[in-house]
């Protein structure tokens, strides 16, 4: 199984706009073999304490995928390629953790 944490930084005040296309393409990716979880978050207001906010522009994607071929297959879907041409003009940042466990 591998994790992926995408920390994906909108550009400021896009972070909406962009969560729309997310929520469009959610069905489709869940949908793909070897998806065993698949969604974005956002920080929980106020908490306060030790959460290290990511801001209002910010959001995560928090996956886990049968395999690393799995994943890989997942960049090469129609849907994907859609996604990322439609997303990529949103997009101030974007860092993607691929993890295993240990």
């Amino acid at each position: 199984m591998v994790h992926v944490l995408a920390i994906i930084t909108a550009h400021p005040g896009k972070r909406a706009e962009l969560l729309q296309l997310v929520h469009a393409n959610l069905a489709a990716v869940r949908a793909e073999q070897g998806c065993i979880e698949y969604g974005p978050v956002v920080d929980v207001p106020g908490f306060g304490g030790a959460q290290a906010e990511l801001g209002e522009d910010t959001f995560v994607f928090v996956e886990k995928w049968e395999s690393a071929d799995a994943l890989k297959l997942h960049f090469t879907q129609p849907h994907m390629i859609d996604y990322l041409g439609k997303s990529k003009a949103l997009i101030a940042q974007r860092a993607v953790h691929v993890l295993e466990p240990v």
